[in-house]
C-alpha cells in the first residue's frame, strides 16, 4: 500500500495538464457569493491562511523557472511525508488496514484473493494503465495523455521515481487505450489494463467513462487517482470508493 499511495502522489502531474477539464456536469459557476464558506475556511486552512475569497485575495508569488516548481514540489512532499509519519497514517502492521486523515480506513480484508499491493511493479518500472480519446470528438482531450507521457518518460531519465527503502529506480511505463470518449469500449479496455498488461495503477478521462469503470477498479482495490480526469461529486467518496480519488 506504501508503495501505490506513492505512486498516487506523482500522478498529480496529471492535473496540471488536465486542469482546462475540471468541473462537474452542471452548468452553474461558482462565485465568492456562492462559495460554501465552510469549504473557503478548510482550503483557507489548509493554505496555511492563504485567502480563498475573491473579496480578499491576496497576491502569491508563483515559481518562475521548473527548477523552482520542483523545489517547491520536493518541499510540499516532504511535508506530507512527515505529515503522514506524524500521525503514522499507511497500513496496520498485520497488513489489514490503511488509515488516513479524517478517520479515513479502508479495510484490505475486502480485496479479492490474489491480490497484491506491488501489482505492475518491477525493480525497473512502474506500469499505469490510462483510457483516453485518441480519437472521435474529444480527442484534443488525449493530447493531454500524451503530454503526460512525454512528462513521465522526462522524470523517468532523471531518475525521480526512486524507492528508498528498496534503493530502486524504476521507470513509468504508461500504457495509454483509445477508448474514444466511448463508455462500451472503456469497460474491455479497463479489463485488459488489468487483467492481461496488470498495471499498478488505473487513470480514466471523463466522467460518463469513469462511472461505468469505478465500482470494479475499487471492488479490485486498485488505484484509480484523479478520478475520470474530472471533477464530479461522485468521486469524492471515500466510504464506498476509497481507491478513487478526485481531481
Amino acid at each position: 500500500m506504501r508503495l501505490r499511495s506513492r505512486l498516487v502522489g506523482v500522478t498529480v502531474l496529471a492535473a496540471v495538464l488536465a486542469a482546462a477539464c475540471g468541473g462537474d456536469d452542471g452548468s452553474g459557476s461558482s462565485t465568492g457569493q456562492t462559495l460554501d464558506q465552510a469549504v473557503a475556511q478548510g482550503v483557507n486552512s489548509a493554505l496555511n491562511g492563504s485567502s480563498t475569497s475573491a473579496a480578499s485575495a491576496t497576491t502569491t508569488t508563483l515559481p518562475q523557472t521548473l527548477d523552482e516548481w520542483e523545489a517547491l514540489a520536493d518541499q510540499q512532499r516532504a511535508a506530507i511525508v512527515a505529515r503522514i509519519k506524524d500521525n503514522t497514517w499507511g497500513r496496520s502492521a498485520d497488513g489489514t488496514t490503511v488509515t488516513g486523515p479524517e478517520g479515513f480506513t479502508i479495510d484490505l480484508t475486502k480485496c479479492p484473493a490474489g491480490w497484491s499491493e506491488t501489482e505492475g511493479l518491477t525493480d525497473t518500472t512502474i506500469k499505469i494503465g490510462h483510457t483516453a480519446p485518441l480519437s472521435g470528438t474529444a480527442a484534443d482531450f488525449g493530447n493531454g495523455s500524451r503530454a503526460m507521457d512525454v512528462a513521465f518518460k522526462y522524470y523517468s531519465d532523471q531518475g525521480v521515481f526512486t524507492d528508498k527503502a528498496a534503493g530502486t529506480t524504476r521507470r513509468i511505463n504508461l500504457i495509454i487505450k483509445d477508448d474514444g470518449y466511448d463508455s462500451a469500449r472503456t469497460i474491455p479496455l479497463v479489463d485488459e489494463l488489468i487483467d492481461s498488461y496488470k498495471v499498478f495503477t488505473v487513470m480514466t478521462t471523463g466522467s460518463p467513462t469513469t462511472l461505468k469503470v469505478y465500482d470494479k477498479l475499487n471492488q479490485r482495490c486498485i488505484p484509480h487517482p484523479l478520478g475520470g480526469i474530472t471533477g464530479h461529486p461522485a468521486w469524492a467518496d471515500p466510504v464506498n470508493h476509497p481507491w478513487t480519488t478526485g481531481l
